[in-house]
């Protein structure tokens, strides 16, 4: 699976809420850094992660050629807190050297672990689109405060316009919403920006250090209300994510724009069109086309954070 996750700006914690993900997946998983204007992760590890070793840049170079499901393990290194990642860009002026379309293809073939990506601040242009395009499940990481609403406001309907125009009826994106004692609930949230919210996470500095600047975890870790938010909204996310990978092929951005791929309509016996069963067409409550879209709680962010 391939799982995105992004902001429309002001810090909310893209990069803490990835790596905490990552530390209580419960399959193999590497948190990759594709923020084009330069990712935190490296800074997240406490100088034990060294972006000079292993990059994203270099697993896109070595990965052509259809190999990148090989040489992926390669490229990963470990967090303090055991999250395995593959570090960004050291340069923001690096952007321009990668092809993303083909690191798309390359990060949907991969089979043997999960893959959360982090794809920083939404911005016009964006270089990553193809990546953000490819993603099973897309994910924005939003405050609760009027600023961070205004922003999504302004930028989600891009994003939507961007998506449809290379996959026609996709859901486009969902929320997860980051608790900062705002002045809006998640429902709040969700009605004002039509778009359905995966999850929240509570305000938990003391556990979300662990994640954005690799300080010694509390005891219990486990048990912290960070933790035990990111499990649910992980169990949730890796739910949806499997569904909708399940109901088809999703690389659009190997598509041409505007074209809708057309599904073969299953067959009965003795050839009879089947029905799709109304599970199927339905995924956490909403209404899908067979073929998929995307949609995760976040970790209260570190300075710095995308």
């Amino acid at each position: 699976m391939l799982i995105g996750l992004l902001s429309a700006g002001g810090s909310p914690g893209v990069t803490t809420t990835a790596l905490a993900m990552g530390s209580v997946w419960p399959a193999p998983v590497v948190v990759l850094d594709a923020d084009p204007s330069g990712g935190d992760v490296a800074a997240a590890g406490g100088g034990i992660v060294d972006a000079s070793l292993s990059n994203v840049l270099e697993l896109a170079r070595l990965g052509r050629h259809d190999r990148l499901p090989q040489v992926l393990d390669s490229q990963i290194q470990t967090m303090p807190f055991g999250t395995e990642v593959v570090p960004g860009f050291g340069d923001p002026a690096q952007v321009g050297a990668l092809s993303w379309p083909d690191l798309a293809a390359g990060l949907r073939a991969v089979q043997h672990r999960d893959v959360l990506v982090d794809l920083g601040r939404w911005a016009m242009p964006f270089h990553a689109a193809a990546l953000l395009r490819a993603c099973d499940l897309l994910i924005m990481v939003v405050r609760t405060q009027t600023r961070a609403l205004r922003r999504a406001e302004r930028v989600l309907p891009l994003i939507r316009e961007d998506l449809d125009r290379f996959d026609p009826g996709n859901a486009g994106v969902d929320l997860l919403v980051v608790e900062d004692n705002g002045s809006f609930s998640a429902a709040d949230i969700s009605r004002r920006l039509r778009v359905h919210v995966i999850g929240e996470l509570p305000c938990d500095p003391k556990a979300a250090a662990v994640f954005s600047d690799s300080v010694p975890a509390p005891r219990h870790l486990d048990r912290t209300p960070l933790v035990r938010g990111l499990q649910a909204v992980v169990r949730t996310s890796g739910q949806i994510a499997q569904q909708r990978r399940s109901l088809g092929s999703r690389a659009p951005s190997l598509r041409q724009p505007g074209v809708r791929p057309v599904a073969p309509r299953p067959q009965g016996p003795a050839g009879q069109p089947q029905a799709v069963p109304a599970a199927q067409a339905t995924v956490a409550g909403l209404d899908i086309m067979p073929r998929t879209s995307r949609r995760l709680r976040p970790v209260p962010p570190s300075d710095g954070d995308a």
